[in-house]
């Protein structure tokens, strides 16, 4: 091959490279996020912050007063609010999707069992009622299915990561949140993010093992509609080249916006001295 010939050949291989990872427009990724779900998803997530924090306060031994309540309420729902994680989940997706499988993914979220899957896990994702409850009834449902779908279902745990996932989301949040703190108010923290973040990490086994429980559960009740067939048409999707890169990306941009929320909500919540009642 001569000299010009190898230069051409050089430039389209590397042009062409270039444009399968060149941004994908925001029109494009925000209708990907729609079409899978996951656009409805972080919307909810201020919802379930905020009860799961209503919760922690109708346990605790003292309660602060009804005006802490209320502003640390209003600081969970300003640091988890749709518009900000959507923001930051429509950047990362529109940043690291590859562009050669927009249209395998808009194939599979037009179909019918991806539109079925999608407003299943858009209704799982949007009910912040007893975590308990929804626990039990997941475990019940796994129990008596058989073993074809228990089987799918920890197909779905391993392609998904899910386990894997919530402990770095956890771990990443829990980091966020304790600097947070620290960059306002350096003279509250107690422990360290080194020391933190070795402490969770030598949870993770038993972290490993409970969120992987949960995910099956929470597997079991949310595709309770869909048969058998539709359960390993969507583990056959994961596998594929374009599903595998799409929850990829879609987790890294969870992971993203969770943990700058986390920050937010941890920079913010010192701003007011807590009074609390006896």
């Amino acid at each position: 091959m001569n000299r010009f010939l190898r230069f051409l050949f050089l430039s389209t291989a590397l042009l062409a490279a270039s444009a399968a990872q060149a941004q994908i427009d925001k029109t494009t990724t925000e209708s990907l996020l729609r079409k899978s779900g996951l656009w409805e998803q972080v919307g909810s997530i201020a919802a379930h912050a905020e009860a799961g924090l209503s919760g922690m306060f109708a346990q605790a031994a003292t309660k602060p007063s009804a005006e802490e309540v209320a502003r640390i309420a209003r600081v969970v729902r300003e640091s988890y609010s749709a518009q900000r994680l959507r923001a930051v989940s429509l950047d990362i997706v529109s940043q690291r999707l590859n562009a050669q499988h927009v249209a395998t993914l808009l194939l599979w979220f037009d179909s019918p069992v991806g539109q079925a899957i999608t407003k299943l896990e858009e209704t799982a994702s949007a009910d912040s009622g007893d975590v308990q409850a929804q626990m039990q009834q997941g475990v019940a449902l796994l129990e008596k299915a058989d073993p074809a779908r228990r089987a799918l279902f920890k197909e779905l745990l391993k392609e998904t990561r899910a386990a894997e996932v919530m402990i770095e989301i956890t771990i990443n949040t829990s980091l966020a949140a304790l600097r947070g703190v620290a960059s306002v108010s350096p003279q509250t923290q107690t422990i360290s993010a080194a020391e933190l973040k070795a402490a969770l990490e030598a949870q993770r086994p038993q972290l490993m093992q409970g969120f992987s429980a949960m995910a099956l559960a929470g597997f079991a009740r949310a595709y309770e509609p869909l048969s058998t067939e539709q359960l390993r048409s969507y583990v056959a999707f994961l596998k594929s080249e374009a599903g595998k890169h799409y929850d990829e990306v879609c987790m890294q941009a969870l992971d993203a916006a969770l943990t700058e929320a986390a920050a937010d909500l941890g920079r913010k919540l010192p701003s007011t001295k807590d009074q609390a009642n006896t």
